[in-house]
């Protein structure tokens, strides 16, 4: 069989590619961890000595890690000057931690999947997974740093006032769940911001739950629990349940879905945000389909298969998330346009 040559050049350009995005997430961590991204998000650039010299970092490596990213087109270069410059466009993404762009938490979470490769590749051939905890806390930081800066600045603004009466009812009082709360970011904003209602954040990790407590464990009407979802509490009943990016990854999501509203009051809500992916590969088969699909393997379904899982994964998609959730006895499934955007889409559910 003759080989198409023009398709071997094509795909070596794309393995470049691919190379290059990884080796590039490499030297974005390394300026994460060492404080060269924070250095540029703050004074812009300069000269390597300068930068050097203004940060306290080894010039060497400052020059090899500039250089790389400016290949890379993360930071601009200029020849004639020899200055590097972080415009503050792409800073939005790498330094800015209030910015909903912020996307530094992959700088953290692609290390640590990454170092747990092999387990994966183990599990692969025997079956299993590799559980949450073995990630380490670098995933839980990065988990945090992913996915907080766009709580932070979209929860209270958007999402929640994406559910038509529900902030009446929330300044009113209710009570509410915050299912897979990691570090507590969503829990403790909905207690601070709506003080009359009562908040319980369950999740399964205790390094997660201690972050979250030391962070809002003063407020009077929030408290964290350890339970899995598809364990959590359901009674008192809950007159809203919220889920970030946390059904895909659960052992037995049917379950948790039945459990989630097993635990709402007659008139309760569940409002469910997922990754914005289509049920079909074909319709996923792009750079975000990519990483969706990359992540997912690395960390969402590994971990539910090391607990005998059903590994969901993270491209589930809205066609069986409609159908699952019709399956656990939800009579109302609900996409919200308004507040979904390229990467996240949101659902109401009702009983």
């Amino acid at each position: 069989m003759a080989l198409d040559r023009t398709r071997i050049e094509d795909f070596l350009d794309r393995f470049v590619g691919l190379a290059s995005g990884a080796t590039t997430i490499g030297l974005l961590a390394v300026a994460d961890r060492c404080g060269l991204s924070a250095y540029l998000g703050r004074l812009g650039g300069g000269t390597a000595a300068e930068i050097a010299n203004g940060s306290g970092l080894d010039q060497r490596y400052v020059e090899e890690i500039l250089s790389g990213l400016a290949a890379a087109g993360v930071v601009g270069y200029d020849p004639e000057a020899e200055r590097f410059e972080l415009p503050p466009e792409h800073a939005l993404f790498i330094t800015d931690e209030s910015s909903p762009y912020f996307m530094g938490g992959f700088l953290d979470m692609i290390p640590a999947a990454f170092a747990q490769i092999d387990g994966v590749a183990e599990a692969a051939v025997r079956g299993g997974g590799v559980a949450f905890e073995e990630f380490g806390p670098a995933m839980v930081t990065g988990i945090d740093r992913g996915n907080s800066p766009s709580q932070r600045a979209f929860l209270t603004s958007r999402w929640l006032p994406g559910v038509p009466g529900l902030i009446e009812r929330l300044e009113t009082g209710i009570r509410v769940a915050d299912v897979g709360c990691g570090s507590g970011t969503v829990a403790i904003l909905i207690a601070s911001t709506y003080p009359n209602s009562q908040v319980v954040g369950f999740d399964f990790s205790d390094e997660s739950l201690e972050v979250a407590d030391s962070r809002g464990g003063h407020l009077p009407n929030l408290e964290f629990l350890r339970f899995a979802a598809e364990e959590m509490p359901t009674d008192p009943p809950f007159d809203l349940v919220t889920a970030f990016d946390v059904i895909h990854d659960l052992v037995d999501p049917l379950a948790g879905l039945r459990r989630i509203r097993e635990a709402l009051a007659p008139r309760g809500l569940f409002l469910m945000m997922e990754p914005n992916a289509s049920s079909l590969l074909e319709d996923n088969l792009d750079p975000r389909g990519a990483m969706l699909y990359g992540i997912s393997a690395l960390h969402c379904m590994t971990q539910s298969l090391a607990r005998g899982g059903v590994g969901l994964g993270a491209a589930w998609g809205r066609e069986r998330a409609e159908a699952l959730a019709g399956e656990a006895g939800f009579t109302s499934f609900q996409p919200l346009e308004d507040i979904s955007n390229r990467f996240s889409a949101f659902y109401l559910l009702q009983r």
